[in-house]
């Protein structure tokens, strides 16, 4: 309360100073953030931006934390105590390295950019998977149920760069949310498909505590995050 009072004060008295804590995927900091600040810092030269950037827990850290502003991270359980607004909706897509034999199983289908492939084709080949707990790692473990599969998981990593650079390596399987497919420098992409009837998705939300207050610079950060997404 004492946090949201002093932002206030500062917000009617001062336009172009203050101070933003922002929770941000360790993962998708360095792709996102550049793009969001270089607009940001413009409108605001004065705002001082903290990026806390974290692996995994985003939305518990925004509940005990309130020095944090709001938190991005991919869909959670929805709490009680936050608010909620969806940024982007991207498509998880199922990596195979170049020259995989399987690649040829791949489909065209209309309205879809990418091949489709049929998961249960896919049971006998090792996997590299982010841990459960990270929203592609449980994306992945609901669909090898889904689907009745039980590949093996040779290697779980927190990296997405280091999930398709194995996979590249005829290491195994992967899946990748799409932004970071389009974002990664790799010397050769890799072979990209889609998965599930409808597709594989997960949702980036922007999350913060009921109630609090965010001062106009927050509410144009988020905008200008919805934007260049």
């Amino acid at each position: 309360m004492d946090q949201d009072w002093k932002k206030e004060l500062q917000d009617l008295t001062s336009y172009n100073e203050g101070e933003l804590n922002i929770a941000f995927p360790l993962m998708r900091s360095s792709f996102m953030v550049p793009q969001i600040m270089e607009t940001f810092h413009r409108q605001y030269p004065g705002i001082r931006v903290n990026l806390m950037e974290e692996t995994y827990a985003i939305q518990e850290k925004l509940l005990l934390d309130d020095q944090l502003d709001f938190a991005i991270f991919n869909e959670a359980k929805p709490h009680p105590k936050l608010e909620y607004e969806t940024l982007l909706k991207e498509e998880v897509l199922l990596v195979m390295p170049r020259g995989h034999p399987l690649a040829a199983l791949g489909e065209k289908k209309s309205g879809r950019e990418y091949p489709w492939i049929d998961l249960r084709l896919l049971g006998q080949e090792p996997f590299i998977l982010h841990f459960p707990e990270q929203t592609t790692g449980q994306i992945a473990l609901e669909l090898f149920e889904k689907y009745g599969i039980c590949p093996d998981v040779p290697i779980r990593t927190r990296n997405t760069v280091t999930c398709v650079k194995l996979c590249q390596k005829g290491m195994g399987l992967c899946f990748i949310p799409e932004t970071y497919l389009k974002n990664i420098e790799l010397r050769q992409p890799p072979l990209c498909f889609s998965v599930g009837r409808e597709g594989a998705f997960s949702t980036l939300t922007i999350a913060y505590r009921k109630g609090a207050y965010l001062p106009a610079y927050a509410r144009d950060f988020i905008r200008i995050a919805r934007e260049k997404l």
